[in-house]
């Protein structure tokens, strides 16, 4: 079985409109918010992770650790002049670096879903290894796909073309879910995304939850 290359997009380019601050470094457990996910992905199997924020991100919300020697090779960070264009556009920053990566695909993973998990990571990655021919692999969560979503290199061009917040519903539907792998998962909280600051105050909740079962 051939090696593939499979790179993470690491979207925190939002605005946190709805939330009035900037949730990425909001305080969850003892490190930030937007730190979580990126921890998980630098941890995981895939080759590199790109992690794309609007202009003038100081990524005082990564934590101190990743800058280090041993992490500091396992991620790069893009600043993208055109995030104020929704979504599509930093997704669109991150897929260009991935392919200057000879990337045969791409994991979309949202700065804001802190409970995004290493193992659900590494179970995307595996099942790409298994099935490379596949367009996609999809979360689903009680019959709603979302991210985080792999797309293989023969989706890249169809990600180019969207358009604002267009995001991966609109590529699946396009492609056909009869095309893809949908994996199930029955844990919600790895699909939370942090919004609002009710949804902040849940997050926080089953994040005291899970460390009290560790």
């Amino acid at each position: 079985m051939p090696v593939l290359n499979v790179v993470a997009v690491y979207l925190a380019a939002g605005s946190s409109k709805r939330m009035g601050s900037n949730k990425l470094l909001l305080p969850l457990g003892n490190e930030c918010l937007g730190s979580k996910a990126l921890q998980a992905a630098v941890c995981s199997k895939v080759n590199h992770t790109i992690v794309v924020t609007k202009k003038g991100d100081n990524l005082e919300w990564i934590e101190p650790i990743l800058f280090s020697e041993a992490y500091q090779q396992k991620w790069s960070h893009i600043s993208c002049s055109s995030a104020l264009k929704g979504q599509s556009a930093s997704l669109k920053c991150g897929l260009q670096k991935a392919k200057e990566l000879s990337a045969d695909a791409v994991i979309v993973l949202l700065a804001d879903q802190p409970l995004i998990s290493i193992v659900l990571i590494n179970t995307f990655v595996s099942l790409f290894e298994n099935h490379s021919s596949v367009p996609f692999i999809s979360s689903f969560y009680q019959g709603i796909a979302g991210a985080p979503v792999l797309f293989s290199k023969q989706m890249f061009p169809s990600l180019d073309k969207l358009q604002g917040d267009q995001g991966a519903r609109k590529i699946i539907r396009q492609n056909g879910t009869e095309n893809g792998i949908f994996y199930e998962c029955t844990d919600a909280s790895l699909f939370m995304d942090v919004d609002t600051k009710q949804a902040y105050e849940r997050i926080k909740k089953i994040y005291k939850e899970k460390c009290s079962r560790v």
